[in-house]
């Protein structure tokens, strides 16, 4: 069984041009998109037994699914 520390992720996301960066730490806070400078940044908590992927579709655009990764322990 794989034993995961707490930890902080967080991932921040442009909802005008699909911006997306993976915070670690909560060490910086975004007022504004550094890609297209405008103030559409959304922030999305990520638990420490989650993980996520991403995809792009022209039509539909930027798709985030997430998923207990099996085996971890929820420290909550």
């Amino acid at each position: 069984m794989h034993i995961c520390k707490p930890e902080y992720r967080d991932l921040v996301v442009c909802n005008n041009c699909q911006w997306l960066v993976s915070l670690l730490e909560d060490t910086y806070n975004f007022s504004r998109c550094p890609q297209c400078h405008r103030n559409t940044i959304e922030t999305i908590p990520v638990d420490d037994n989650e993980r996520c992927s991403l995809s792009i579709d022209k039509r539909r655009g930027l798709e985030i699914e997430f998923e207990i990764e099996k085996g971890t322990i929820d420290y909550k």
